[in-house]
């Protein structure tokens, strides 16, 4: 299409008849087209090999760069035409589009007479030098992966390089026919060309972009788009220049980011995040109801340590497929940890259905999962835990903490695994939660005191030695006992320190009595579960004793038997064989409470096994209590090991005892938990020489 570019105007004359005399006989391009008819009066040789068409195929050429197509094309060409008309001669640079490829030629237009009496346009062809950075530019845009595309005001095609006519092939290619949602590309078209033909100027330079999917000829990709309006350099038209980029991969690559920020890869589930989001989104709708379940597997650790952590991820998966499977409506599940699970009920609020809900739940996740890898089998329990809202909490953070209550008391109460919160659950955790603030003070003010009970034999009640008990002084409640605090401690890992301070204070009174030339025999001081977490533990148990100036034979660690059962069980077998080794006395607390094998036992390096007091409370009365003692005693002397019955109240039970043949005991009725200085006296009168004594 003509162009202004390089337009350049001669003085009017009179329009001369036309001749095309010697014109065949001419190097350079010469054409005559008739204005009136838009036909092709004329063209020599030169013209058709420019056009790259055969004689009599000229009306193809004069289609497809003449046919005013758009009305911004007609009003170019009527202003070209009125010129001619009016006489004028001037140059202006056209594009053709041989072979689909933009060629620009210097055209010299003038106006003749044709026979009819049309007035025609003489053009003479001279092709310009162009420049090296133009050529390397055209040959750029043959070879770039980006699709470059020309279209007209009425969004169709002018030009196309090759990897958009790859992308979409067909000659008849629309600016719309890409999309796969047209209305998107209707809304893109009119962001960046919306004009008037009168007003071209005021629209160049505008743009628009975006990211759409798109119909190619290699199915539907999405396309990062970029058009900007421009002018057409054959017409001088407003056009739209339209670049695109494949960017499906990325597209692709975001939305697995974005599906993995918000879901568990491993179960398909959404995320915590994701789930609490929704949870407060639920919890903010005007009147709502709902509740919130949390569960957990109770025994999926187990299948870890003993299968393998791809048994836990088959099982995880299967757990997932079925929370899925029982969600019903608006349900939302989560998998919000390790082994941890939440589900929205949106609605849901009478207590007897939600509990109802949840059996249901369990015995769908109950049912037997089979790992296809190593043929194992698994059958799985969870707890749960309920609250709903608005009366358990009005925050999605106060209702998740009260459904975890509910679940950890759940997890705890013999026989329940399904609990819903109240609020005697909430009173028991801020006293726990007191309770962990108020030991990290007591540890800052030195507020624990160690008290002696002593152990005797119980044969002759001759004193062999004490057991080290922890006491509270709480600044408010006054003495507290190990049970009104230990679970707490344990929990957030303050036994660890705790126990380093109640070692300390064990060995200096230990220390004063010796200096004092009192014998209180070896000295029993519990471990806790924290303080087996340490790999150095006995080294720093050694460090501490001798620093005391005291022996190792001096001290004995009681660890209670669930200790060297859990999984750290090989690491605290290690400790406790450095510790005997060194020269300090093991005893195995809480027998009987632990369910450890014989087996177990029998690779202990232990030396004494204490009765938990549960047993002796009764024996007198129960003879099934009494075989279990019995059985222990005799267990004991087979191994070889000391056994001490706990808890000793009564002469009965002291008698009983000794007839069974135990060796040890300690209890009220051989002497109550003593402070250090009222120890010291006991000890004291222990030592004076009896009446009629030598």
């Amino acid at each position: 299409m003509p162009s202004d570019i390089g337009s350049v105007a001669f003085k009017v004359t009179p329009i001369p008849e036309c001749r095309t005399e010697g014109f065949e006989l001419l190097q350079r391009p010469v054409w005559i087209l008739d204005t009136v008819r838009m036909r092709k009066h004329y063209a020599n040789a030169a013209a058709r090999a420019l056009w790259q068409v055969a004689p009599g195929e000229e009306a193809e050429f004069f289609a497809r760069d003449f046919t005013p197509h758009s009305a911004a094309i007609r009003a170019r060409l009527g202003l070209t035409i009125d010129r001619l008309r009016a006489g004028e001669v001037f140059t202006e640079r056209w594009s053709f589009y041989p072979k689909g490829q933009p060629f620009m030629v210097d055209c010299l237009m003038s106006p003749v007479r044709l026979p009819n009496g049309n007035v025609g346009m003489l053009v003479e062809a001279t092709i310009p030098e162009i420049e090296a950075a133009e050529r390397r530019g055209v040959e750029a845009l043959r070879h770039t992966a980006v699709m470059v595309s020309l279209y007209d005001d009425e969004g169709r095609l002018l030009f196309r390089n090759p990897a958009a006519a790859r992308c979409f092939p067909g000659a008849e290619h629309r600016f719309l026919a890409g999309f796969s949602d047209s209305a998107e590309g209707r809304a893109l078209w009119r962001r960046a060309f919306d004009h008037e033909p009168a007003r071209t100027d005021a629209f160049l330079g505008k743009t628009a972009s975006g990211d759409f999917r798109m119909r190619t000829a290699a199915g539907e990709r999405w396309h990062g788009i970029d058009i900007r309006t421009t002018t057409d350099p054959v017409s001088g038209s407003i056009s739209v220049l339209v670049n695109e980029r494949d960017i499906t991969d990325r597209i692709e690559a975001h939305a697995r980011s974005d599906y993995l920020a918000t879901h568990d890869a491993m179960t398909g589930l959404i995320n915590r995040s994701r789930f609490m989001e929704l949870l407060e989104a639920a919890m903010q709708e005007p009147g709502s109801t709902g509740a919130l379940i949390t569960l957990d597997l109770d025994n999926f650790k187990e299948i870890n340590d003993t299968h393998g952590h791809g048994a836990g991820d088959v099982v995880l998966r299967e757990i997932g497929a079925r929370l899925r499977a029982n969600a019903r409506g608006r349900d939302l599940c989560a998998r919000v940890g390790g082994d941890e699970f939440a589900i929205l009920l949106p609605g849901m609020s009478d207590p007897e259905l939600l509990l109802c809900r949840a059996a249901e739940i369990d015995l769908r996740l109950s049912k037997i999962i089979v790992d296809p890898l190593s043929d194992g089998a698994f059958t799985l329990a969870a707890s749960f835990g309920i609250a709903c809202w608005p009366q358990d909490g009005s925050s999605p953070d106060a209702l998740q903490r009260n459904a975890d209550l509910a679940l950890y008391a759940a997890k705890s109460e013999t026989g329940r695994r399904i609990r819903r919160f109240d609020m005697a659950l909430r009173r028991t955790a801020d006293q726990r939660h007191q309770c962990i603030q108020d030991l990290g003070l007591a540890l800052a003010n030195d507020a624990f005191e160690v008290h002696f009970q002593p152990i005797v034999e119980l044969s002759t009640a001759r004193l062999v030695g004490f057991e080290a008990l922890l006491r509270w002084q709480h600044p408010v409640h006054g003495m507290q006992l190990p049970d009104m605090f230990v679970p707490a401690a344990e929990s957030v890992g303050l036994m660890a320190p705790i126990g380093g301070v109640m070692l300390g204070k064990t060995c200096a009174q230990i220390r004063a009595w010796l200096d004092q030339g009192l014998d209180p025999g070896r000295v029993a001081v519990n471990l806790s579960a924290n303080q087996f977490r340490d790999p150095r533990l006995a080294e720093q148990l050694i460090e501490m004793v001798r620093a005391a100036g005291l022996t190792p034979a001096q001290i004995e660690f009681e660890v209670p038997e669930t200790v060297t059962l859990g999984r750290r069980g090989e690491m605290v077998l290690a400790t406790l064989s450095s510790l005997r080794e060194s020269g300090f006395g093991i005893a195995l607390d809480d027998f009987g409470t632990g369910h450890a094998s014989l087996t177990h036992l029998r690779r202990l390096p232990v030396g004494k096994i204490k009765i938990d007091r549960s047993f002796i409370a009764d024996m007198e009365r129960s003879a099934d209590d009494r075989a279990i003692v019995h059985a222990v005693v005799a267990l004991g002397r087979e191994l070889g090991m000391k056994v001490l019955a706990e808890g000793i109240e009564n002469e009965g039970q002291r008698a009983l005892l000794v007839s069974i043949g135990c060796d040890l005991g300690q209890g009220f009725h051989h002497g109550r938990p003593m402070d250090g200085e009222t120890a010291t006296h006991w000890l004291r009168r222990l030592a004076e020489p009896r009446p009629g004594g030598h």
